[in-house]
């Protein structure tokens, strides 16, 4: 018995070790095609090395594509300011609505989650009149300044996660003298920083691949 519990975590080892080939064997014939003479990259039978490293495919592919490094910048930029703006508005609502307590606070919070049923195209004329109103057609406004206005499902997905937390220690911090901004930044945010990360992930990727 204490043979085959001893296995199995090798086992188990060995099919994560198996499967992890199988998920990069993509990305590495993505990398051989891309040092690969032209003649090369479409062969029957494929060849999986190139006969002759082409590092000169790269900086070729830059200069081809002319603005390159201006869509670098635009590209990280827009992920930066999409991440910040999601992760600060969306925390700081769900604070309030976690542990601030003020009247209506829980109908808001129900008014707001039923945001999340309204369908984006119904909204999406409206919001494209309200951008050309402002003057930010043709501009990178539109792509990151919503982002300071919280979303429903990151909101709600935060909450949940702060009302988990103790609300001793913020009574504690209140004690010795701090506010409630600070018990946000001291208290809260650091004890919760796998819900933040998860937050900024979404936003990251959306923008990535937009």
């Amino acid at each position: 018995m204490r043979g085959n519990k001893r296995a199995l975590p090798l086992i188990v080892f060995a099919i994560l070790v198996l499967a992890g080939i199988c998920f990069l064997a993509p990305f590495a014939w993505m990398l051989s095609t891309s040092l690969k003479p032209l003649n090369e990259t479409m062969s029957l039978p494929p060849r999986w090395l190139p006969s002759h490293i082409q590092w000169h495919n790269y900086p070729d592919a830059i200069a081809a594509m002319g603005y390159f490094w201006r869509y670098t910048w635009n590209t990280l930029f827009l992920c930066l300011m999409t991440v910040l703006g999601t992760v600060t508005s969306s925390a700081l609502a769900a604070y309030g609505f976690s542990r601030i307590d003020w009247k209506g606070r829980d109908k808001v919070f129900l008014i707001l989650l039923a945001t999340m049923m309204i369908p984006f195209p119904v909204i999406m004329v409206p919001i494209y009149s309200l951008f050309k109103t402002l003057g930010w057609i043709g501009t990178t406004r539109p792509l990151w300044l919503p982002s300071l206005f919280a979303g429903a499902f990151n909101v709600f997905l935060l909450r949940q996660f702060f009302m988990t937390l103790p609300r001793d220690m913020s009574e504690a911090a209140r004690i010795d003298g701090c506010n409630g901004f600070q018990i946000f930044l001291r208290i809260i945010l650091p004890l919760s920083q796998p819900a933040p990360l998860v937050v900024a992930l979404f936003p990251f990727m959306a923008t990535l691949n937009d």
